[in-house]
């Protein structure tokens, strides 16, 4: 069961979520669909309204994307074309009509007028929260916004705020069994996730020594993939900090942008549901 937020965006976007995956019979590993639906555009957003940037989905910061003065797209840009030409095929449209299927969320009259950074962070820590409640153990408790404090008493946190929370804890008959640290996108030189990691699962596994700790992003930029994959435990063994980096769909950029081998170890969000069964 998932214990939701007092958020009415977070809330609406999983009602968004639940309405697409019903719609289109989507499957655990389609789901991922209503994700880039609802959360990936092809607009930025200045001075209170959106604007499209290139007619191709905005994975990373904008100024990432250049055309030259010939016309040329850049690497970039040619790899957010095939992020869209991927989306059409999926959703069985035409590249040019991939923009205005996508970015769902922010078309909600609630929405629309809102600065995103902060709705979509929120929106996309409870589709994951929904995601695995809905494909994974329904055996799960999955809590959302849980304050380390309250939850682990008599640890001190010195890296964390008082007013921090950690996204997702999953329990079993009220035992810790996993925590999931959400993050549509990261800086390289503030990962979040992995001092997160550090700090709670000292905390988590004193009740639960097999408590898991998952990463959860829609991160494009490989570099930053690969340095949280680094403390994932097939690559740090008995030192990771994390067990697992989670990709809303890791095809994206493994597969269709050439980072087979740099990312094989990213996991997708059917990979996570399929997991908790497996969390005790």
């Amino acid at each position: 069961m998932r214990h939701g937020t007092n958020d009415r965006h977070a809330n609406l976007a999983v009602t968004l979520f639940d309405q697409l995956v019903v719609e289109n019979s989507w499957s655990v590993d389609d789901a991922w669909l209503a994700v880039a639906k609802l959360l990936i555009t092809c607009r930025v957003f200045e001075v209170g309204a959106w604007r499209e940037l290139h007619r191709s989905p905005v994975l990373m910061e904008r100024n990432n994307y250049k055309i030259s003065g010939l016309g040329k797209r850049n690497q970039c840009l040619r790899e957010a074309d095939l992020v869209r030409d991927y989306l059409a095929e999926k959703l069985c449209i035409p590249p040019d009509a991939v923009c205005a299927q996508i970015g769902q969320f922010f078309d909600q009259t609630d929405i629309r007028a809102l600065q995103p950074n902060n709705p979509r962070g929120h929106a996309f820590r409870s589709m994951v929260a929904r995601f695995v409640e809905r494909f994974g153990d329904p055996e799960l408790d999955l809590i959302e916004e849980v304050s380390p404090h309250d939850r682990f008493p008599g640890f001190s946190f010195a890296g964390r705020s008082k007013e921090s929370r950690i996204d997702i804890l999953a329990t079993r008959n009220e035992k810790p069994v996993a925590i999931l640290s959400t993050r549509w996108t990261y800086r390289h030189d503030r990962v979040d996730m992995i001092d997160e990691a550090r700090e709670y699962l000292p905390a988590a596994r004193r009740a639960n020594p097999n408590v898991a700790f998952f990463g959860v992003t829609a991160e494009f930029v490989a570099a930053r993939l690969k340095k949280v994959i680094a403390v994932t435990e097939p690559v740090a063994h008995r030192g990771a900090a994390l067990t697992r980096l989670v990709h809303v769909n890791p095809y994206l950029c493994r597969e269709l942008l050439g980072h087979n081998g740099e990312l094989a170890h990213l996991w997708s969000l059917a990979d996570l549901a399929r997991n908790s069964f497996s969390w005790k």
